[in-house]
């Protein structure tokens, strides 16, 4: 099943002046594609906050682990509260 992640916030990567709402669908074979609306979500697996300084991630998530720290490649900044579930 494919997996959806519904984003709110600020991020200046994907919305054009900061704020907004982001849908991205994680395909089972590990690519993603934006889109701008979002399909239904059966119940959602989990709900968090992603906090992206630079390269630097910090993510805290209802479901466990509760707390990560990341590192990625690009820098960015990002503070989005989300949720992601599976396609109905």
């Amino acid at each position: 099943m494919n997996k959806i992640f519904i984003e709110i916030g600020f991020d200046l990567d994907n919305n054009r002046f900061g704020f907004g709402k982001s849908v991205e669908i994680e395909h089972t074979d590990g690519s993603e594609v934006r889109i701008k609306t979002a399909p239904q979500i059966d119940k959602p697996k989990s709900y968090y906050v992603r906090i992206w300084i630079g390269k630097s991630v910090l993510i805290f998530d209802s479901q466990s682990p509760h707390f990560s720290f990341k590192k990625k490649r690009r820098r960015n900044f990002k503070f989005v509260i989300g949720k992601w579930g599976e396609e109905i």
